[in-house]
C-alpha cells in the first residue's frame, strides 16, 4: 500500500485518512487515523495529571526515531508490523515509507500484575487500588516478591523503620500508603532486571521508565513525600532518577528537596544510588539505612560493607548528630565493627589456627540458614533478628 501525503499534516493510507502527530521536520513522520486524533489529544492533556499518559505519550513520540523503533518487535508475517511492548500496554504500528501509521495504543491501570503506583487503603494491607497520583505522605517500592498483595502487606514494617517515632505500622493502618509495584519476581530473571537498572543497560526496564513519569509529575509539586526503597527497589528508584535528572528545572529540583528516601535491605550499591539521591537534591530519612549484616547479598556482592558506613556519615553530616535515631559517629563505628567481626571470626574464610574446623563449620551452618528463607523480607539489624530467623528457618526442617 501506498502513502499519499498532504498538506496540513493529513496522510491517506490504507484506505483512510491519518493526521500526524509527531513534530515536523524532526525525524520520521508519524500519524494517527483522524478518527482518534481526538482521543490521542486527550491523552495528551492528561500527561500534567497522570503518570501513566505520560508514559505512553512519551513512547508515542519516540517512534518518530530510533529510540523507539530499535525496542519494537516486528511481525514475522508482515515485516512493517510493529510492536512497542510497555509495561501494562503496546503500541501497535506500521512502517510505511518512512512513516508511522499507530494502529493500537494503551496502558492499563487497573491490572494489578502490572507495574504501577497503587493506594493502600486505611485498616488493609491488602487488595490495594491503583491510583494516578501519590495521595499519601509515603510510597514504598518493593523488591522480590511473589505478587502485589505481598509486597504490600510486607512494606509498612520498612516504612516504620526509616520513619520511627513518628510514622508506625499503626498510624500507616490510619493513613494508608502508596506503593509502586516493582514486578520483579524473584530468580535469575529478577537479577537481570536489576542488572539492567542498575548499569543503566538501554535506558532501564519499563518499570523504571515509568517510575520516573511519576517522579516528574510528583518534581511539579510542592509536598512532603517519604520513599522508601526495598531490595531490588532501589535499582528501579536509582534509574527513575537517572532518567528525571536529564530535564529536571531548578524550580523542580527545588521541591524534590521535600521528599525524603529511606533505604532497606538494599541489593545494590548505596553509594550508587545515593549519588543520584543527592544530585536530585532529595534528602535522606531520618532513620539510618537499614542493612542485615549477615546478608552476604547485602554487604559482599553489593559493596556495602563499605558503603552503609559511607552514606551513614554522609546522613550524620547532613542532618547533624542524634543520639534517638541512632545518627551518630558511634552507631556507624558499632555497624562496622559487627561486619569486620563476622570477617574475622571466621564465618566467610577458611578455618584457621585460631578458629577449630567445628567451630567454623558452625559458623557456616549458621551463616547459610540466615541466608535462606528470604531474609530480604525481613528487618534483621541484632542479633536476636538474626537467630530467631534461623531457629525458625531450621525449625521447619
Amino acid at each position: 500500500m501506498k502513502v499519499s501525503l498532504k498538506p496540513n499534516g493529513c496522510a491517506h493510507y490504507a484506505g483512510r485518512e491519518w493526521q500526524q502527530i509527531s513534530p515536523s521536520g524532526q525525524g520520521m513522520q508519524v500519524f494517527v487515523e483522524k478518527n482518534r486524533h481526538s482521543a490521542f489529544n486527550h491523552l495528551k492533556n492528561k500527561t500534567r495529571s497522570n503518570y501513566n499518559a505520560l508514559y505512553l505519550f512519551n513512547h508515542l513520540m519516540s517512534l518518530n526515531t530510533r529510540h523507539g523503533l530499535v525496542k519494537s518487535l516486528v511481525s514475522r508475517a508482515k515485516p512493517q508490523q510493529m510492536q512497542l511492548q510497555l509495561e501494562g500496554g503496546h503500541i501497535k504500528y506500521n512502517m510505511v515509507d518512512g512513516c508511522i501509521f499507530i494502529g493500537e495504543f494503551g496502558v492499563s491501570s487497573g491490572r494489578k500484575s502490572a507495574a504501577g503506583l497503587y493506594k493502600v487503603k486505611p485498616g488493609q494491607d491488602i487488595d490495594p487500588d491503583p491510583v494516578n497520583v501519590i495521595s499519601t505522605r509515603h510510597v514504598a517500592i518493593n523488591g522480590s516478591y511473589r505478587g502485589l498483595e505481598l509486597a504490600s502487606g510486607s512494606m509498612p514494617t520498612f516504612i516504620e523503620r526509616g520513619y520511627k517515632p513518628e510514622t508506625t505500622q499503626a498510624s500507616l493502618q490510619k493513613t494508608g500508603y502508596c506503593i509502586f509495584f516493582n514486578p520483579c519476581g524473584d530468580g535469575v530473571s529478577s537479577d537481570m532486571r536489576q542488572f539492567v537498572d542498575t548499569s543503566s543497560v538501554s535506558g532501564g526496564t519499563q518499570t523504571a521508565k515509568k517510575l520516573a513519569q511519576l517522579i516528574k509529575l510528583e518534581a511539579k509539586k510542592d509536598k512532603d513525600t517519604c520513599w522508601t526503597l526495598h531490595e531490588k527497589g532501589h535499582a528501579v528508584f536509582k534509574q527513575a532518577l537517572n532518567i528525571v535528572l536529564q530535564d529536571l528545572t531548578a524550580t523542580e529540583k527545588s521541591r524534590l528537596a521535600k521528599h525524603k528516601v529511606f533505604y532497606a535491605n538494599p541489593t545494590m550499591n548505596l553509594s550508587l544510588i545515593d549519588h543520584y539521591r543527592k544530585k536530585a537534591g532529595m534528602q535522606l530519612a531520618p532513620q539510618p539505612p537499614l542493612l542485615n549484616n549477615t546478608s552476604l547479598e547485602q554487604t559482599w556482592v553489593t559493596g556495602n560493607f563499605v558503603s552503609e558506613s559511607i552514606v551513614s556519615y554522609r546522613q550524620l553530616k547532613e542532618q547533624g548528630e542524634n543520639g534517638l535515631r541512632n545518627v551518630t559517629p558511634g552507631h556507624i563505628v558499632n555497624n562496622a565493627l559487627t561486619r569486620a567481626g563476622m570477617l574475622g571470626a571466621g564465618s566467610y574464610g577458611i578455618p584457621t589456627l585460631g578458629v577449630s574446623i567445628a567451630a567454623w563449620a558452625v559458623a557456616w551452618g549458621t551463616l547459610i540458614a540466615s541466608n535462606s528463607g528470604n531474609p530480604n523480607q525481613k528487618v534483621m539489624e541484632s542479633g536476636a533478628d538474626f537467630f530467631d530467623h534461623v531457629f525458625n528457618r531450621l525449625s521447619k526442617h
